[in-house]
């Protein structure tokens, strides 16, 4: 009899999951039959315009609220489809990407792009090596290093490097001591790169992506269910992220309002015609013999 109440309980509890899923399924339906009406009429039959269209659709519906349970809690769109189970690849299609974190270049980076031949050849025979390697470019590298070495230290490259003498590396230090604290820094980089990039994919508007991390050969592996534009999520994931830094003034630092006015003299005097209050370069002499 026991048994008869416990298989009762679970099965209340599945047939209550069944309907709370089936209750977010049908607001995220109708914004997807709405996106599909819309990008068939914009896109005059053109289906490649059409995938355009509709991606659009859904992506503007994404923060949009589209179902909510009055006194608790809205809906959006994102948060429903989060909150479905996840179809995966094999059901729903999709697209799935493998992405290697290049090691190369932050190797080169820390040794302040060190021009030693068995360094750069060591990091060219690692990258060869690493399309057919289960192992990490960094293991690869020291492995490639020490074969060309001929008594050479990864100290001597890596010494150089300020920030690394403050990890307590020196010039006596060996070269299993220099592999692990690259690695250290290797595995700061790449987790780094990881969280942007689920970052960069969850802007991606893509409904329960999967990014996973191969912390072991450093790469990222991730699944796009659903999506139908792979060209746009390629060039979405390729892209370089670019740091800029800009020097930032308040209204109240000395001298700033000053500058503004003398600036709007300037131009009002550049608009009328007068042209003698801009500076010209100083001509060049040069002597000929």
């Amino acid at each position: 009899m026991q048994s008869k109440g416990v298989v009762k309980f679970f099965l209340v509890v599945m047939t209550l999951v069944c309907l709370w899923q089936y209750l977010l399924v049908l607001p995220t339906q109708r914004v997807e039959r709405d996106a599909e009406n819309y990008a068939v009429s914009r896109a005059g039959g053109d289906q490649t315009k059409e995938k355009i269209y509709r991606t659009q659709y859904l992506d503007s519906m994404s923060s949009e609220v589209v179902f909510s349970i009055p006194m608790i809690k809205k809906y959006t769109y994102q948060e429903l489809k989060g909150s479905q189970l996840a179809l995966g690849l094999d059901l729903k299609g999709g697209m799935s990407v493998v992405l290697q974190v290049d090691l190369k270049d932050f190797i080169k980076a820390l040794s302040l792009d060190s021009k030693d031949p068995t360094f750069t050849q060591a990091l060219d025979n690692a990258e060869k090596a690493l399309a057919n390697s289960q192992s990490d470019f960094v293991t690869l590298f020291v492995q490639e290093f020490q074969k060309l070495a001929n008594g050479k230290k990864l100290a001597e490259i890596f010494a150089l490097n300020e920030s690394l003498r403050q990890d307590n590396i020196n010039f006596e230090s060996s070269d299993a001591q220099v592999a692990q604290l690259i690695r250290s820094k290797a595995n700061e980089t790449v987790d780094l790169t990881f969280k942007r990039l689920k970052e960069r994919i969850d802007k991606l508007g893509v409904v329960q992506p999967n990014v996973s991390l191969d912390a072991s050969r450093d790469l990222i592996v991730v699944e796009l269910p659903g999506i139908d534009n792979p060209e746009r999520a390629r060039t979405f994931l390729s892209a370089a992220a670019k740091l800029e830094f800009w020097d930032v003034y308040r209204a109240s630092d000395a001298g700033i309002q000053q500058a503004f006015l003398q600036a709007n003299e300037k131009l009002k005097k550049l608009e009328s015609g007068d042209s003698t209050s801009v500076e010209t370069p100083a001509a060049t002499k040069i002597d000929t013999v």
